[in-house]
């Protein structure tokens, strides 16, 4: 049996306050930095100009808080996953922490083909009008009052109304709705 020399490992992470107003080519920078630092052996492009062989979800639109951001990580040398969480937590503060990794098959699906649907929750003023939305490949999950008077809805986006900018449900509300824009934004799931 021949050893394979390259190992693809998903790497589920946090992206909480403040870290959420970092924009994606800030968060390649972050993770390069942060496995040079770890000393982990990752796989590089071949080329005139190699790059560490990173593969990223779908870009969060800054300013949205996040727990369920997603990097593909190509390694030269097998690691238990849970010893690889470990190297890279010990290396970044709380709010980027990885709470999960996972070995994938080199032909597995990336994670953007992978991807079937995204969910967020959405924080709105007391005053939002809650009618049900009626837009194809959109679920409400749940609506919940917080006892400061603010409502907070789960949304699950699916199919070809996968969001991959959450401040794009603004548009897709009808105005005579008069929801106004959320106070807060949080990405909480990738379905796959």
């Amino acid at each position: 049996m021949e050893k394979a020399d390259r190992y693809r490992y998903r790497c589920r992470h946090l992206k909480l306050i403040p870290f959420h107003l970092l924009s994606q080519l800030d968060l390649t920078r972050f993770w390069d930095r942060v496995l040079r630092r770890a000393g982990i052996p990752v796989a590089f492009s071949q080329g005139f100009n190699p790059r560490p062989q990173l593969s990223f979800g779908p870009a969060t639109a800054t300013g949205v808080v996040s727990r369920a951001e997603y990097l593909d990580i190509t390694l030269r040398e097998p690691y238990e996953p849970n010893q690889l969480q470990e190297l890279i937590n010990g290396q970044i503060p709380a709010g980027m922490k990885v709470v999960q990794i996972e070995l994938v098959s080199l032909e597995a699906p990336s994670i953007i083909k992978a991807l079937r649907g995204i969910q967020y929750t959405y924080v709105f003023p007391r005053d939002t009008d809650l009618i049900q939305l009626d837009l194809e490949d959109i679920e409400v999950l749940e609506r919940t009052l917080q006892p400061n008077n603010e409502f907070m809805i789960s949304f699950l986006f699916t199919g070809k109304n996968i969001l991959y900018n959450p401040f794009k449900l603004i548009e897709m509300i009808p105005t005579e709705l008069k929801w106004g824009n959320p106070l807060r934004i949080m990405k909480e799931e990738c379905i796959w």
